[in-house]
């Protein structure tokens, strides 16, 4: 069971052991950049806006307003500046739209990212798993303020350039005015960059917690912690989500929640169905499956 640690600044690591690791960071709950964890991949630097245009330039994906290709996003995010920014976030699946990008990705879990019951064939698709989503950002954008949806630990990756990171302490989640109903219980309605105090004057009181992610580094986002991000220039990075036993209560009650605040029978079912792929992942590791 993952516990609420107190964390004053977001630790960078080098050559930490997969065993330490979930002792002083995933057990607790604490944030951490692990900066040489892409170094598991052959070509851990590889992955540059020439690499993106001259093999997926074409490829698209998906933003509120329309769709982009990848050469637009390039071309968007090279001129990117805080007064006019580029379109953000636009959503690359990399399993499903550039398959190709795997092979060079192994192991995709870096050697840190187990046990993870999403990889489970019973949430192929199911109960919060996701695709890999490639963001390419630029000058100017930031992502809202938020808790990763069903509580998964996040691992963000970054591939190219750099972007700040922002974590809040555990103890301020109040600050953050959480929305209500469903998903959005998991959303601040404050812009990080320029907040409106009178109308959310206890964010005044929240004390962000900065830290530089660079490319080839990752970062371990502890599931249920606030943050957000915000770029100075040009970068490109993927996120891989997390289920285990450390976060398995907290995700299987956002199953719960956020279905049955639209459904509560479909919610019913989910849960049900979550507690089975729970007791099923945990049979698993005790008969040696890494997940």
């Amino acid at each position: 069971m993952q516990t609420k640690g107190k964390f004053t600044a977001i630790d960078r690591v080098y050559d930490i052991s997969h065993k330490d690791f979930v002792k002083k960071y995933q057990n607790t709950g604490i944030p951490v950049i692990l900066a040489n964890a892409t170094k598991a991949w052959q070509s851990n630097l590889m992955f540059t806006p020439e690499y993106f245009r001259e093999n997926f330039g074409e490829r698209t994906g998906a933003h509120p307003s329309r769709r982009y290709t990848i050469a637009e996003m390039l071309d968007l995010t090279a001129k990117s500046t805080s007064e006019n920014p580029a379109p953000y976030p636009v959503k690359f699946m990399i399993k499903s739209t550039l398959p190709e990008m795997v092979e060079h990705m192994q192991p995709i879990d870096l050697n840190f990212i187990y046990p993870n019951w999403l990889k489970s064939k019973l949430l192929k698709n199911k109960l919060g798993n996701t695709d890999m989503d490639l963001h390419i950002g630029g000058a100017g954008n930031s992502y809202e303020i938020h808790k990763d949806t069903y509580d998964v630990h996040a691992w963000l990756i970054q591939l190219y350039g750099e972007k700040e990171v922002i974590c809040f302490p555990w103890d301020e989640e109040p600050l953050m005015y959480p929305r209500s109903g469903g998903l959005l219980e998991s959303r601040s309605p404050i812009n990080f960059t320029k907040p409106d105090y009178e109308k959310y004057p206890k964010f005044k009181e929240a004390t962000p917690i900065k830290g530089i992610l660079k490319a080839g580094e990752v970062l371990y986002i502890p599931g249920g912690l606030w943050h957000t991000t915000v770029a100075y220039g040009q970068n490109i990075s993927t996120i891989i989500n997390q289920v285990n036993e450390s976060n398995y209560n907290q995700w299987r009650r956002d199953v719960y929640v956020y279905k049955a605040y639209h459904n509560k029978i479909k919610g019913v079912i989910d849960y049900v169905a979550a507690n089975v792929i729970g007791n099923v992942c945990r049979i698993g590791q005790l008969f040696g499956a890494r997940y």
